[in-house]
């Protein structure tokens, strides 16, 4: 496992910070807890493949379709947005093969699944039960097998008392 305060300060924070020049609302203590439990809750910050062989891709756990989704229909559409977050990509441009070995650009996109959703963060950047629900409806989809009390047993377990 990936020492979770390391990938908060040393991964998430900056990726925020950067897509914070794009928009400072793109920073924010429940944007910097929501991507830290998802990467927990998805990966265990452990995993790079999906578990049981399925199409999702690195610690965050972002499905190919949903990646290039965000580029097609998102990012075309933003290309200053798409410029910030060129700067985490690689040499060989933005794909999904990234997402496993490249923290920060799957952070980074999975920043834009959550900011893509119509509904904003919870307000309270600490309220746990909020950013597990949050993340169940917006990430996780209410047909996904992960529960919001999963979410939060999970946070609670690894990031509040590892």
């Amino acid at each position: 496992m990936i020492n979770i305060e390391q990938f908060r300060t040393r991964v998430v924070q900056p990726v925020l910070q950067t897509l914070a020049g794009w928009n400072a609302q793109m920073n924010s203590l429940a944007a910097e807890n929501l991507l830290v439990g998802t990467a927990v809750q998805e990966s265990r910050l452990t995993y790079l493949a999906q578990v049981g062989g399925g199409p999702a891709l690195g610690v965050m756990q972002i499905e190919p379709n949903t990646h290039d989704d965000v580029w097609t229909n998102y990012l075309a559409y933003r290309t200053d947005l798409a410029q910030v977050v060129e700067t985490f990509s690689a040499g060989d441009g933005h794909t999904a093969q990234q997402l496993p070995w490249n923290l920060a650009y799957s952070v980074a996109m999975s920043r834009l699944v959550y900011w893509r959703q119509p509904a904003p963060l919870p307000t309270d950047g600490t309220d746990i039960e909020a950013l597990g629900a949050f993340w169940k409806t917006h990430y996780n989809t209410p047909g996904g097998a992960g529960t919001a009390a999963e979410w939060v047993a999970n946070y609670q377990k690894y990031v509040t008392s590892p």
